[in-house]
């Protein structure tokens, strides 16, 4: 039997809320190292944050205007793709101004499909949040009005955090052959699909609506049913508790081409797990795939005058003495002896020829991430904590205690690391203060230390003649 991942290669599609990103730098290389497997993503809630990903071409952004009142964004969906695949996915439009659905289209030539794809990226508020029950059924409305215009023309793949609680229950018609006559030849039954889910939550009304959507519309949950996430892992996890709410969804046709869906490992820098979906593909341009390849194996150099010389150190007295002992030599196990009989050839070729000795290359410590002069050994303890507590939060999502202590030390950890550069920056200061008349060097030193720790300096020389008229406006 011939493994389907032999002749194919996965294309990773992955989503992530990054609602618990504000805190921290785009520029993370912890983030930069999430998302660097993920050839396509989408983000939502605050994605104000992210402005340029490294590597990636923006595709499209949907942002919506902070309120005066809100402590931070929300709502909005921005996708990206690897500037490898983002030739092969185009923009829809779409008829509704909502900025939670984003429609995009994956070529079927560009990655070697039987059908395009028709993606979509969601974001639905939570009940609590919304303002009234119309507006999360006008979003599955809108949403499903997508899903039958878009699936006559090819496959759909749909994912997004709904905030929808959906334990078991069924996203298919149960016993749909017995209820529905045989007398439509065009009908497709629902075939019974179980599902896991570990967070058992009462369904709620997104919920509700969720289930109701995937059942007129003949789309399947991937969570909890697939290769990789067979149980139906959590993806939000905070203090008070964790849940399943962000989901990949997709058309009866297109489950055979799904090679399998994860959740993420839960990390520092969000509340929620990306979800991740890989679709198979026979794309040629294997640049997008990430894949690990190991070293290549040391080796000797054999030309035909080190041929010759190893021909005539093997007929030499010294190594012919040594294969003689050989067998006159009992080992008791072959193993012993086939190991001696190897080192006999592998000194012959030492003396004959020259060897080749491939390993790791070194690493280039000028790309080394170095550490903010201000941040102390305190910070590095409370990060230490946090890590360590995020391993055990991926282990055992459900323990109250760990959650707990996670987002304490996390909260510790963040708090201290402002208060660090605020009194770092305000010693800087007072120093520059000081010394700026009284001791010139010392000033001057000090700026030029500045200058050297800065992460973005600008290359470009400013003309003669704009800094002239600078300073005579001055």
């Amino acid at each position: 039997m011939i493994n389907k991942f032999d002749q194919k290669l996965l294309l990773n599609i992955a989503m992530w809320n990054i609602e618990g990103l504000i805190s921290l730098k785009i520029n993370d290389s912890h983030f930069l190292q999430v998302i660097s497997n993920f050839p396509i993503l989408g983000l939502v809630e605050d994605v104000n944050a992210c402005t340029n990903l490294p590597g990636f071409d923006l595709i499209v952004a949907k942002t919506r205007k902070k309120n005066k009142k809100a402590r931070r964004n929300s709502g909005g969906v921005r996708i990206y793709a690897k500037t490898s695949v983002s030739k092969g996915i185009s923009k829809l439009a779409t008829k509704h101004s909502d900025i939670h659905i984003v429609w995009t289209k994956l070529e079927h030539k560009f990655f070697n499909l039987p059908k395009d794809i028709y993606l979509a990226f969601v974001y639905i508020s939570p009940e609590s949040a919304a303002h009234s029950a119309d507006d999360i059924q006008s979003m599955y409305t809108h949403l499903l009005e997508g899903i039958v215009k878009y699936s006559k023309l090819g496959d759909i793949l749909i994912q997004g955090d709904f905030n929808a609680y959906t334990n078991t229950m069924p996203d298919f018609i149960v016993n749909d052959e017995k209820s529905h006559s045989n007398n439509d030849v065009f009908y497709k039954f629902d075939n019974s699909l179980p599902r896991n889910n570990l967070d058992s939550k009462r369904v709620n009304n997104s919920g509700k609506h969720f289930l109701n959507m995937c059942k007129e519309s003949g789309l399947r949950i991937l969570n909890g049913r697939t290769t990789c996430d067979l149980f139906g892992r959590p993806t939000c996890i905070t203090y008070n508790g964790c849940s399943l709410v962000d989901y990949s969804i997709v058309s009866n046709e297109l489950l055979s081409s799904v090679g399998f869906f994860k959740v993420h490992e839960f990390t520092v820098l969000s509340n929620q797990c990306p979800i991740v979906c890989g679709i198979l593909s026979n794309i040629a341009n294997n640049c997008i795939f990430s894949s690990k390849l190991d070293d290549l194996p040391s080796k000797y150099i054999w030309s035909d005058e080190a041929i010759e010389l190893y021909k005539t150190n093997i007929q030499s007295k010294n190594i012919k003495d040594k294969f003689n002992n050989l067998i006159q030599k009992d080992f008791g196990e072959v193993n012993k002896m086939v190991g001696k009989f190897n080192s006999n050839l592998i000194e012959t070729a030492n003396m004959s020829t020259k060897f080749i000795k491939r390993g790791k290359p070194k690493r280039d410590k000028s790309n080394k991430t170095r550490k903010n002069t201000w941040f102390s050994e305190s910070c590095e303890a409370l990060r230490i904590s946090v890590n360590n507590f995020e391993k055990l939060v991926n282990k055992f999502p459900f323990n109250a205690e760990y959650r707990k202590s996670f987002y304490t030390f996390r909260s510790c950890f963040r708090r201290r690391c402002k208060y660090e550069e605020k009194q770092y920056k305000e010693k800087i200061c007072n120093k520059l203060d000081n010394c700026v008349e009284s001791n010139p060097k010392v000033f001057w030193k000090l700026i030029n230390k500045l200058d050297q720790s800065s992460t973005c300096k600008i290359n470009e020389s400013l003309p003669y003649n704009s800094f002239k008229e600078h300073f005579e406006e001055l």
